[in-house]
This record gives C-alpha cells, structure tokens and sequence, in this order.
C-alpha cells in the first residue's frame, strides 16, 4: 500500500497513540523470538493463488458462518474469531491478532497448525511478554510502524482489516469477508471479557470507521 506510514501517522494523531510505543513493541517482539524461525513462506505458500474467506468478529459472524464449507479456500481469522471456527471444527490456516481474544485458542489453534501473525503495538507488549514465547507452532511478527528486524509490515491497523490486507498482499485468488458489519455493535467474540454483543464506545466506532476505509482500500483490486 503506497503511503502507508503517512496514513498510519495520520490514524495515530486521530486517535491520540503515540508511535514510539509502537515502535518499541515492535523492537520487543524481536527481542523476545531471538533466532527462531518465521514462517514467511509458508504463509505465502497457503494465501497466494487461493480464495480467502476472510473473518471479522463483527455481530454477523455467527449467522454468516452457517453452513459454512471449505470448498478448498483458505481461511484467515482475525483474532478471537479462530474461537468460533475451532468450535464448528475447522483448523483456519491463519490467525492475525493482536492477542486480544481466548488465548488459549489462540494458542491451541497454532499447535495445531494454524500460522499465528502476530501483531506488536504500544498496548500488547505485557502480553507479548507473557504470551509470545507459549506458541509452540508457526509465527509471523507484524508491526503497524516500521518493520525492524524479523517484524515486518503488511499494512492494516485492527486485527480485521489487517487480515485483509494480509490476503491481498499474499495474493490470494478472491477474498470472501465474513463478520465485517462496521457499526455501533461488537460481536461476541471480540473480546473475551465481553463474550456478549454490545455497543460500540467512542474510540471503538473510531477504529471501526477507520478498519472500513482501510478494507475498502485493500479490496480494490479485487
């Protein structure tokens, strides 16, 4: 995406973040993988040339996912909605998050082969510390600043558009949303100390205006 740190410094003065948190997130989780290995390839090898179903946590996930079928595609998760796939007996083959949903799917999900993305900003790094080194399958490390080192930058700023961003950067054939509603109402597997629709506060329509417009934008060419 051309210009994206001139729009990632513009969402950062919107919604009052400071970049330098990012960016020592970034060089945390750097820190904290050492020498081991990042599944870069592989995740270009199960993305590029393959339609994506792509998964929002939004209020309409439940009631989209019905009846769902493989049907050969590949499935991305965005954060805690790898709960909801785990539970209707699918191994998604990626998961981007930022460690806010179930970890424990979260993690269980990755040792059973779904390629974690995991994303470092100024909010997580307690959890990147506490939570990084327990997954035991294959990683990716994204930043939404700068990447440095093996954290590198697909574009995207919440857990969903940066899933989309992901599908379209790897190349995927056509890309299916699922759960991307964008209005006053989170879903259910948002946040696990919320497992309840409920309404949207200020800086969450924010973010959900801003995940819209960037959704849009990856989506262009397709």
């Amino acid at each position: 995406m051309d210009g994206w740190m001139t729009r990632y410094k513009a969402i950062c003065g919107q919604l009052g973040i400071d970049p330098k948190g990012d960016e020592e997130a970034a060089r945390l989780a750097d820190a904290l993988v050492g020498g081991r290995h990042m599944a870069l390839e592989e995740l270009r090898s199960v993305i590029e040339g393959r339609d994506a179903v792509v998964f929002g946590a939004g209020p309409s996930l439940e009631s989209g996912s019905v009846g769902l079928k493989k049907d050969g595609r590949v499935f991305i998760c965005s954060d805690g909605t790898i709960s909801l796939l785990l539970k209707m007996g699918f191994i998604p083959e990626v998961d981007v998050t930022d460690l806010d949903g179930n970890i424990k799917d979260i993690l269980r999900a990755n040792e059973l082969g779904t390629i974690a993305v995991v994303h470092a900003h100024g909010d997580n790094m307690d959890k990147l510390k506490r939570y990084l080194p327990l997954f035991k399958g294959k990683i990716v490390l994204t930043t939404q600043a700068e990447p440095i080192g093996k954290v590198r930058n697909f574009y995207g700023f919440t857990d969903g558009d940066r899933a989309v961003a992901l599908a379209a950067y790897f190349g995927a054939g056509a890309i299916k949303l699922i759960g991307f509603d964008f209005g006053d109402i989170v879903g259910k597997y948002s946040n696990p100390a919320k497992p309840f629709k409920h309404k949207a506060d200020d800086k969450k329509k924010m973010k959900l205006a801003i995940a819209k417009q960037l959704v849009g934008e990856f989506l262009k060419k397709y």
